[in-house]
């Protein structure tokens, strides 16, 4: 049957991660994904370390489920061939620096003359306009200039990055959700448009609250390190073994039922922590007590104990925990494909179950170029002579 984006043609002219991890949802729920890349070099992600048979790792990561072909921008025949390419296609995807489609020559205008349908994503730091629009950006400046870095680390520590490019993937996801809505609404007019998302828009979206607590109580976020900011106890404690586990005892009936497990009832009438707000003003207290219960078991034991109450509490994996851990494979999220030079490539699965249609990881990440003549011939018409000539021009 295939995915639910069976039929679905996508361009990704994108690049790193944004605007390839947006694509690759969409490859993975059954929309064909042709990545256009600039002749001998691609994608900059595919220069980036560690490589293995000198294929990134890094590229490999969000680029499964599509279709290679190169394209070199600055030859004028490239411009022809792409617009062919739009002609038959329902979504352009790009992440240039604003206005640069434009330059190109290759601006919404442009491309919705020769389809009217088309579908233009475009990701950028700051959006394709207003006074940081011509700025470059990353992930780490979205963070900081959102207040995102500045609400994250210790209490008492400096503004810390999140440990993963958690603006970019989740910049991927909102213009996956633009494209979505942006297809249902050609649905019932017939007509494409523009989805614009901008990584900082994204940033700031992760700060709901930190923005209505300031505008209306003028109560600025602090940095709360491991603790929930509006429930206690929820924070990390060690065990016997040394390994962490989390724990969020932050509601009444949660905490009562932690303190029952370790044996202290008593702190139920205890007026430092019969409230949350009363909790909140003894944290230290409460942390020290559980992390006092914690140190006597391992961490297996208290996680078991704990979660068996219907308390929030997992182990503090590592990457090689997680890769091991029974429920992450159990629902997929370890997915393995045959890649021709590395061989068996183990990637992030499908996060979207359906019930009828499906999302999988069906091919793995294409060689630079890889379906060139796949594509210039089936959807473009060209003959083996045309495909060596635009080689040899370096138009390809």
């Amino acid at each position: 049957m295939g995915g639910p984006l069976k039929g679905i043609r996508v361009l990704d002219m994108s690049r790193v991660i944004s605007g390839p991890f947006c694509a690759m949802i969409l490859a993975d729920m059954g929309a064909e994904v042709i990545k256009i890349e600039k002749p001998g070099y691609g994608d900059m992600a595919r220069q980036n370390y560690p490589k293995v048979q000198d294929e990134s790792t890094y590229f490999m990561a969000y680029n499964r489920n599509k279709k290679s072909i190169t394209l070199n921008f600055r030859k004028p025949k490239s411009k022809e061939i792409f617009l062919e390419l739009v002609k038959n296609a329902d979504i352009v995807i790009e992440n240039f620096r604003a206005g640069t489609m434009e330059q190109m020559g290759l601006g919404y205008d442009v491309l919705s003359q020769v389809n009217p349908r088309i579908i233009l994503a475009r990701i950028s730091g700051f959006g394709q306009d207003g006074p940081y629009s011509n700025r470059t950006c990353f992930d780490g400046a979205a963070q900081a200039l959102s207040g995102l870095m500045d609400v994250t680390g210790e209490e008492n520590g400096p503004p810390t990055m999140i440990g993963t490019y958690v603006v970019d993937f989740s910049t991927g996801l909102y213009t996956a959700i633009g494209i979505l809505a942006a297809l249902q609404a050609r649905e019932r007019n017939g007509k494409g448009q523009v989805v614009d998302v901008a990584l900082l828009d994204t940033a700031v979206s992760f700060m709901h609250t930190a923005i209505t607590d300031y505008m209306l109580l003028g109560q600025k976020f602090t940095r709360v390190g491991n603790n929930d900011r509006y429930a206690w106890p929820a924070n990390i404690y060690q065990a016997k073994d040394g390994r962490w586990v989390y724990i969020h005892a932050g509601m009444d009936n949660t905490f009562s039922t932690l303190m029952k497990i370790i044996g202290r009832e008593d702190l139920l009438e205890d007026e430092r922590f019969s409230t949350r707000e009363a909790r909140a003003e003894n944290k230290e207290e409460c942390d020290r007590i559980i992390q006092e219960w914690a140190r006597t078991l391992p961490a297996k034991e208290v996680v078991d104990i704990v979660s068996n109450s219907g308390i929030p509490c997992s182990p503090v994996n590592d990457a090689i925990d997680m890769i091991n851990d029974p429920q992450v494979n159990y629902r997929g999220m370890i997915a393995k494909v045959k890649h021709p030079k590395v061989g068996d490539l183990y990637l992030t699965g499908p996060v979207v179950h359906f019930s009828d249609t499906k999302a999988e990881v069906r091919c793995a990440p294409p060689l630079l170029g890889e379906h060139n003549e796949e594509v210039y011939t089936e959807l473009l018409g060209l003959s083996k002579e045309d495909i060596d000539n635009l080689y040899a021009d370096g138009v390809i």
